[in-house]
């Protein structure tokens, strides 16, 4: 967004005539470099910012095209696959992909969709075809398992990932508060009864997610003392049945508090164990409130219409490249009651 300083202001100040400052500022050729430059200082140093609405129109005017579009933002699909945020494992994931897309339309933005990794094309080259096509916002997805930040060309774009703060990539962050969800699970959990939670994850959320789900666990047997907290469960996945039967023959917790959801309650199922009745079940990515299984939900869209929300907000005042002091938007998950835990005592 404009700073108050207007094109109208510059040509006053430089004495050209607007259209004069018009073309400098998109270093039109038919104007001297010398004046552009001039021209192109004087903005910055008044603090000059454009507006994307109006860049847009007046480019599409330039062109000759209908001014019928609306500014672009990037949805970048950092999945390993071109369809694997729209079709992701995660229903959470999913979600925030269709939170961002209807919150980008709301706010009358247009949302082009991008494979990060498409025709096997560089960081940088993938940097130079958005910059090109005039984007200047991106929100990138949440990263395939394993895979790094891309090094991008950040300088080129205001930024959002939908991850945790990573510590080699500072753009603004949005995601679930993690720590809050699982002292929330286990505080519910403790609520109705149980006394013996256990945590079960996988060894890659283990720490992509940097012990947060470990840490809300582990201080909330702090908080309440009553509570025998058992050894938390790392699998390489959920399909290593014998690992998953054995821990919980050791241990004995009275519920699993978890990320496996409907995997890891069919290997307990098939091993015997009845939920609730013998073991209780609470899912940290429950997919909606009212689903069946007891849990967190995260509200993926809403994660998703938050980064639209926060890149929106940088891209009309063009703060640009990676910020001086990262910032995390995190958004409370709520309790779905389900039906795989015991009900709240009357």
């Amino acid at each position: 967004m404009s700073t108050g300083i207007t094109m109208k202001s510059i040509a006053a100040q430089a004495g050209v005539t607007q259209a004069t400052v018009s073309m400098s500022l998109a270093n039109n050729p038919r104007i001297p470099v010398a004046t552009r430059e001039r021209i192109q200082a004087l903005a910055k140093k008044l603090g000059y910012r454009p507006n994307p609405y109006v860049s847009t129109l007046m480019r599409l005017r330039r062109q000759g095209k209908p001014l019928t579009d609306k500014p672009a933002l990037a949805l970048v699909c950092a999945q390993d696959m071109a369809d694997g945020w729209r079709n992701h494992p995660s229903l959470t994931i999913r979600q925030m992909r269709e939170g961002a897309l209807e919150r980008a339309t709301l706010r009358g933005y247009r949302a082009q969709e991008f494979w990060l990794h498409r025709d096997g094309m560089s960081a940088e080259r993938f940097s130079e075809m958005l910059h090109a096509r005039g984007i200047q916002g991106m929100v990138l997805s949440p990263l395939a398992e394993g895979r790094p930040p891309p090094a991008l060309r950040w300088d080129y774009f205001a930024a959002v990932s939908l991850s945790v703060p990573l510590p080699s990539l500072t753009v603004t962050t949005v995601c679930n508060d993690h720590y809050f969800s699982s002292m929330k699970a286990v505080r519910e959990c403790y609520q109705r009864g149980y006394r013996r939670p256990g945590l079960a994850l996988r060894e890659i959320h283990r720490h992509r997610f940097q012990g947060r789900w470990q840490g809300g666990y582990l201080v909330s047997g702090e908080l309440m003392p009553e509570l025998e907290l058992v050894e938390p469960l790392f699998v390489k996945d959920w399909d290593d049945e014998k690992a998953i039967a054995r821990w919980v023959r050791r241990e004995k917790p009275d519920v699993v508090i978890n990320l496996g959801g409907q995997p890891l309650y069919d290997v307990l199922t098939r091993a015997g164990w009845r939920i609730p009745q013998d073991l209780g079940f609470a899912w940290l990515a429950c997919p909606g409130l009212g689903d069946p299984m007891s849990g967190i939900w995260q509200n993926g869209r809403q994660i998703g219409a938050m980064a639209v929300d926060a890149l929106i907000s940088m891209v009309e005042r063009h703060e640009l490249g990676i910020p001086e002091q990262a910032t995390t938007l995190m958004l409370e998950g709520q309790w779905n009651e389900g039906q795989t835990l015991r009900p709240l005592p009357k």
